[in-house]
């Protein structure tokens, strides 16, 4: 019996079975290494899409909200306006009509009555005129403040929302090229894996001669 040659033949066995062990673990890696890669880029790509639609939406509602501000600085100015207009109108018609039914009161106390009446119910026209424009000034004031808080808000959510999602990406975007790397290596392990057991099994077969 060729004791060595037994020996050299277990040995070439033995080492056949680690590289192949060694290599199918190796291969392993870099598929699993591929797929989370794969699964991350994946994930980078959804919240760059998730931050854009982001960046979108606050686009469109700065828009909005600048074109109701504009609207608002209009008619509320239109609405002070016309409050003072009319309240400078009440207050000369009413300096009018009493200093007028005064006079016509010592002339025509009749006539001077009719007028005074009449004077009064165009004042209390303005007044109601007044009070609406009062009114609409008010209201306008109390939509800018809602929209602009509801606009502040949004901002500061979408400020969170994205920085979060701006920091995802970072990290994940750092996952891959750590698995970038520990691809090149596998892939280097493989390779050298795969000479080794081609000399081995090469070696194998000059065993068996």
């Amino acid at each position: 019996r060729d004791v060595i040659g037994d020996w050299s033949s277990d040995v070439c066995s033995s080492d056949l079975a680690d590289l192949s062990g060694k290599l199918d673990k190796t291969t392993s890696r870099i598929a699993k290494a591929e797929a989370d890669k794969a699964k991350l880029k994946e994930e980078v790509k959804l919240l760059e899409t998730e931050i854009a639609e982001i960046d979108a939406g606050q686009a469109e509602a700065t828009k909005v909200r600048q074109a109701e501000h504009a609207e608002y600085l209009k008619a509320s100015k239109d609405f002070k306006d016309s409050a003072a207009a009319v309240a400078k109108a009440i207050d000369v018609l009413s300096e009018y009509y009493n200093s007028a039914a005064f006079v016509q009161v010592s002339e025509a106390p009749a006539l001077g009555g009719a007028k005074s009446d009449v004077g009064s119910t165009i004042v209390s026209v303005l007044e109601v005129a007044e009070s609406d424009f009062t009114s609409m000034l008010a209201e306008a004031e109390a939509d800018e403040s809602s929209a602009s808080t509801a606009y502040d808000k949004l901002t500061q959510e979408n400020a969170v929302t994205k920085a979060t999602k701006t920091g995802a990406v970072k990290a994940k975007s750092s996952e891959v090229k750590q698995l970038e790397v520990a691809l090149g290596n596998y892939k280097e392990n493989k390779a050298t894996t795969t000479d080794e057991l081609d000399a081995v099994q090469i070696g194998r077969a000059s065993c068996r001669e």
